[in-house]
């Protein structure tokens, strides 16, 4: 289960900035994963909770955006991939269905561009 390492590296993030900005609690952390990191939210949300139980994070609301990949073409088409965003892990597409993506300018293979992110984008804390 990657999800328990992933929420080591998040959860040692969010305490190291709450320290240094002597905060007394987290309140909220919102997060960005790529659909492509193939990332199961409820495991990682579930592994958050049980590292954050015994410290200022504790009870903290995490929000999770998912990140779709965009696609760029050799002809100079770059945008929308084709597909859809959804918030639940098992609406998320498989990898086969970016691996067909086609350019809607000139129909060649088209080469995905990000959507393998994880970041923490914000923190909110209180002080």
């Amino acid at each position: 289960m990657h999800e328990y390492s992933l929420a080591c590296e998040i959860f040692e993030t969010v305490i190291a900035t709450a320290h240094d900005n002597k905060a007394l609690a987290v309140n909220s952390i919102k997060l960005e994963i790529g659909r492509l990191t193939h990332v199961n939210p409820d495991q990682l949300l579930f592994c958050l909770g049980v590292l954050s139980k015994d410290s200022i994070a504790k009870g903290a609301k995490i929000d999770v955006n998912f990140v779709s990949p965009f696609g760029e073409c050799e002809c100079g088409y770059r945008g929308d991939a084709g597909v859809s965003d959804n918030d639940r892990c098992e609406d998320q597409p498989h990898l086969y269905e970016y691996a067909v993506l086609t350019c809607p300018v000139c129909g060649k293979l088209l080469q995905l561009v990000g959507g393998d992110e994880l970041m923490v984008r914000t923190i909110d804390i209180e002080i």
